[in-house]
């Protein structure tokens, strides 16, 4: 039988104070919060750049590690600028990345050249993801971060690191292209 919890009905921000300075048990009810509002966004993230549910959940925990060990008495702390969904995703992103070097799964430049790259007629045009996955990273990327993830375009450019001129046309020339999809054509077919 699941154990029903109370919704803390706390904000990110305070509950990122109370992990900063709160008492030991205050924490750690304030991280306990944290994780399980964010744990499903970071396992979306992870599947994005793993393809098993092992690894993506080794990714999870490696995320909040990561995150548990900058509140005190180990860290100095975090102060939120943004959404918490901001810092986490290129703490996931990043922690799939590597698991994926580590584990040699994730080809490097070396290993791939220009014709071992995926062509327009090597994607399946009938299932959405096949489209997502024919863009180049930085447009599917923005636009997964736009439409499944709700962060704003000045969230992007913060997440990615990139000016928000840059977010937009990534965005225009992504949708440019989906629009034009073999896929989005049989859409308006239908």
């Amino acid at each position: 039988m699941a154990r029903l919890r109370r919704q803390d009905p706390r904000s990110d921000e305070a509950l990122v104070a109370a992990c900063n300075g709160g008492d030991a048990a205050e924490a750690a009810g304030a991280f306990e919060t944290l994780y399980g509002r964010h744990k499903d966004y970071v396992l979306r993230v992870a599947l994005r750049y793993v393809s098993d549910t092992d690894t993506a959940l080794d990714v999870l925990q490696e995320t909040f590690t990561y995150l548990l060990r900058r509140f005190p008495p180990t860290g100095e702390g975090i102060e939120l600028t943004a959404k918490l969904t901001t810092l986490l995703y290129p703490i996931a992103k990043n922690t799939a990345i590597t698991m994926l070097r580590k584990s040699g799964r994730f080809p490097t430049a070396e290993d791939v050249g220009p014709d071992d790259l995926p062509g327009p007629d090597d994607v399946d045009t009938g299932d959405i993801r096949g489209v997502l996955a024919s863009l180049p990273e930085g447009q599917r990327e923005v636009l997964q971060l736009r439409f499944m993830d709700d962060l704003s375009l000045q969230e992007i450019a913060e997440v990615l690191m990139v000016p928000l001129g840059t977010v937009k046309s990534r965005l225009h020339t992504g949708i440019a292209r989906l629009k034009s999809s073999d896929f989005a054509k049989r859409l308006k077919d239908e």
